[in-house]
């Protein structure tokens, strides 16, 4: 092919006659490529005397090509057109004779022999031709790959690429709304309800007709969900009908219920913010309370009348109905906290003891004693015990026979509340001092601290802390509720409503609920 080409530039050179050959030096940073223009001679008429005048920027003349300067500032190369032009037809007329095969193995030929200023003139020319006579999807990659690995490359996006792709054209539309690339993408950790209940709630309510869930929806709703809880994006509800403070809250599908300093238990309708039923039945303050069962409610109290009461509610549209089933004796001062775990109970009081109850029978399995001081907080599962007191430490107990294992010592006020995982090996607790701190639940090193200096931390003791898989949501007396993040502890939003110092919260994946020394009790509902 080379050699042939090379003839045919022999046969042109001895056709063309070239005079006048001189450089016009061009300064102009736009002259990339020849400038090619006719001119006519003012000496004769005739059109063979016509010209093309080929200017060439020096810089972009290979070495090969260059004609040696003359004395004169450059040099013009002519072309006698009409021996030119005869040549160009036999040159084009023989293109036209190839098959595509040689046309294509000429063209690489000639685009190897190309410098930068006939690249710029291709660009120029060929921009609006590319692709003229290709199928429509000659250039995207996934219509040209099959559909297992463009299913897999797109499972390999975040959420918002994966969107992004969706507006490509139809074809992305359709492999980028893929339910299995969405159920993957719902069942991640990250966007997993922390409650399997409302994680199967919600996969329920956008299931279709013939049963299969829209998982796309399902996420979309999950994402602009944990957006509202990073952004602090919520509606505010506010209950009012206590005289006193509250002191404890708890909530389920429907109600909320909640304690105050004044004896009295009130159950509310969550979606008008009407009163229900009041419960009396502690002759003094109530300090903790625990919710659970759907159809009828049970809930147990426990109170500064040294008392633990179990109490059966059943709420319907025409008429409610409370009574008090059981009543648990043995703690001689106030019981300040209390966690139920089936029919298991564990209780701490400001005698400076846990006791295990069993409610079905209301007997007191074990009394376990080590703290010095009053206990504020206590949570439990099957494997420990813990619990926080004013004695400034947190002890760890082994559920089945009560031994304590460890003592966790940092804080420097009492330890007010408490919550600990053991899948993931952690305590967080917080503080008259003002910190949240976290621990190992395994080794019982504190591994971080949240304080109002480094961390915008609270500014007031805090009073109440809840946690689940991926967050931490405490309140305290500087009348504010702060959202942190568990494994890094970085402040999430900050939510202020109240008037006074925030006592006691409950919250699931879509709302908190808390109480205040103000009487109030507000819900926070961050659906969209």
């Amino acid at each position: 092919m080379r050699a042939s080409l090379s003839k045919s530039d022999n046969a042109l050179s001895s056709n063309t006659n070239i005079t006048n050959c001189r450089f016009k030096r061009h300064h102009s940073i736009d002259d990339d490529y020849p400038v090619i223009s006719l001119s006519s001679s003012s000496s004769s008429s005739s059109n063979d005397e016509k010209k093309i005048h080929v200017h060439f920027h020096p810089d972009l003349v290979s070495s090969d090509h260059r004609v040696p300067l003359s004395n004169t500032t450059s040099q013009q190369i002519t072309f006698q057109k009409s021996s030119f032009s005869s040549e160009l037809v036999r040159v084009v007329e023989w293109f036209n004779q190839l098959d595509n095969q040689q046309k294509e193995a000429l063209l690489r030929e000639l685009i190897n022999s190309c410098s930068g200023s006939q690249w710029h003139l291709l660009s120029i020319l060929t921009a609006d031709n590319w692709h003229r006579n290709c199928p429509s999807d000659c250039s995207d990659p996934l219509a040209q790959l099959p559909f297992d690995i463009s299913f897999h490359i797109l499972s390999l996006l975040d959420p918002i690429s994966l969107a992004r792709c969706a507006l490509v054209n139809k074809l992305w539309y359709y492999l980028s709304s893929h339910p299995e690339l969405w159920r993957k993408l719902s069942k991640q950790k990250k966007w997993s309800f922390s409650s399997t209940l409302l994680d199967q709630q919600q996969i329920e309510s956008y299931t279709n007709e013939q049963g299969k869930p829209q998982w796309k929806q399902i996420f979309i709703e999950r994402y602009r969900l944990r957006s509202r809880w990073l952004n602090g994006r919520c509606d505010v509800k506010t209950f009012h009908g206590h005289v006193e403070g509250v002191s404890c809250v708890q909530f389920d599908s429907q109600t909320i219920i909640s304690g105050c300093t004044d004896g009295t238990i009130k159950v509310w309708d969550m979606n008008t913010t009407n009163e229900i039923i009041t419960l009396v039945g502690h002759s003094r303050s109530v300090r903790c309370l625990h919710v659970d069962g759907t159809n009828e409610v049970r809930l147990v109290s426990g109170s500064n009348d040294h008392s633990i009461k179990v109490w059966s509610i059943s709420i319907n549209q025409t008429w409610s109905k409370c009574a008090c089933k059981l009543t648990l004796l043995g703690h001689t001062d106030t019981v300040r906290c209390l966690v139920v775990c089936d029919d298991i109970c564990v209780s701490g009081s400001h005698d400076n003891s846990v006791k295990v109850w069993n409610l079905t029978n209301g007997l007191c399995l074990r009394t376990l004693v080590d703290h010095t001081d009053k206990v504020l907080c206590v949570q439990f599962n099957w494997d420990y015990i813990v619990s926080g007191s004013t004695d400034k430490t947190i002890k760890i107990w082994r559920y089945v026979d009560g031994i304590c294992l460890r003592t966790l010592s940092a804080h420097n006020g009492s330890v007010t509340c408490l919550y600990f995982d053991q899948q993931q090996d952690l305590i967080v607790s917080g503080s008259l001092d003002y910190d949240i701190r976290f621990w190992h639940l395994s080794t019982g090193e504190c591994c971080q601290k949240i304080d109002w200096i480094s961390k915008e931390g609270h500014r007031g003791v805090i009073r109440t802390l809840k946690a689940d898989s991926w967050r931490v949501v405490s309140g305290a007396d500087d009348k504010t509720i702060k959202v942190w993040d568990i494994r890094t502890g970085v402040r999430l939003c900050t939510l202020k409503n109240h008037t006074d110092g925030v006592t006691c919260l409950s919250f699931n994946d879509y709302l908190i609920v808390s109480g205040s020394f103000d009487g109030s009790v507000k819900l926070w509902n961050f659906r969209s």
